[in-house]
């Protein structure tokens, strides 16, 4: 080999040493980098272990306070029984979860939101109440909240000047059959339509019969018109529906029922005479 291919053989291993000596020190840099970042996690993490034991051996942080918000209809000492905070608790130890799921358990209890409040040594209940949107005919009157749901039976100190949903069983509530949910949903639906009205609202309406052949049938609170709706375009419906009840309204002894079910018009039944009754008989 000649002396100048000697000198290109050097320099070649000499690069490929340097290039080795930097492998070795990057990875020895990132084992370094990685050691440090667990011995950091590891010291956090004793850290909060600490200050959790602290928490939990300190008797001056047991239960001081129960703050309850946003109850109107449930009662503080009903939602009280029902959390079962005991006072002589450590505020660590409770079960935040577990009390709010037996605050549930109230029947005008849709959700409630349970927190500590470490500068007061307080437990602070957040209650979000069902907000009744009907009553519903059962085997009695029961509340229906927006979801859907009946939660309660209805009683004289509620608010019952709601309409009244007819036509499903207990059995049919129970099940929650596509059909039976496809109803109530629109029942509801109709509902806050009738709730962004100006002429004809909710209170026109004394009862909303449910029926898986026939949809809905409105009943009006002023002469008792029986208003076939159907099921599906509601507000198509209920637009051209304003446009004759005014007329309608005036003369409802004599209709026997209103039919929204044809596209664009209103079929009005007029009853039949007394005596055209009479003489058929």
């Amino acid at each position: 080999m000649d002396p100048g291919d000697r000198k290109k053989t050097r320099r070649k291993n000499r690069r490929f040493i340097k290039k080795q000596g930097i492998g070795r020190r990057t990875w020895w840099s990132r084992i370094g980098r990685s050691v440090l970042s667990l011995a950091m996690l590891a010291s956090l993490t004793l850290l909060g272990f600490t200050v959790y034991r602290y928490i939990q051996r300190s008797t001056p942080l047991n239960v001081g306070e129960i703050k309850i918000l946003g109850c109107m209809q449930a009662t503080e000492s009903e939602l009280l029984d029902l959390a079962r905070v005991d006072f002589q608790t450590n505020l660590a130890h409770l079960d935040l979860w577990e009390i709010s799921r037996r605050l549930a358990k109230h029947p005008w209890v849709e959700k409630a939101n349970v927190k500590r409040d470490w500068s007061r040594k307080a437990v602070i209940i957040e209650v979000q109440e069902r907000v009744p949107q009907a009553l519903i005919l059962l085997e009695g009157l029961y509340l229906l909240d927006r979801q859907g749901e009946v939660f309660k039976k209805a009683e004289l100190k509620d608010r019952l000047d709601l309409p009244v949903f007819t036509g499903l069983t207990r059995q049919e509530i129970t099940r929650r059959d596509a059909r039976t949910w496809e109803l109530l949903r629109e029942g509801l639906e109709l509902l806050e339509m009738l709730g962004q009205r100006k002429f004809f609202t909710s209170r026109e309406v004394s009862e909303i019969h449910l029926s898986k052949q026939n949809g809905l049938t409105i009943f009006t609170l002023k002469g008792g018109i029986p208003i076939r709706l159907g099921s599906g375009k509601l507000a198509d419906k209920l637009d051209r529906l304003e446009k004759v009840l005014p007329d309608i309204q005036k003369k409802s002894k004599d209709v026997e029922y209103m039919d929204l079910n044809y596209p664009r018009k209103v079929v009005v039944k007029i009853k039949e005479p007394e005596k055209e009754k009479s003489g058929r008989s």
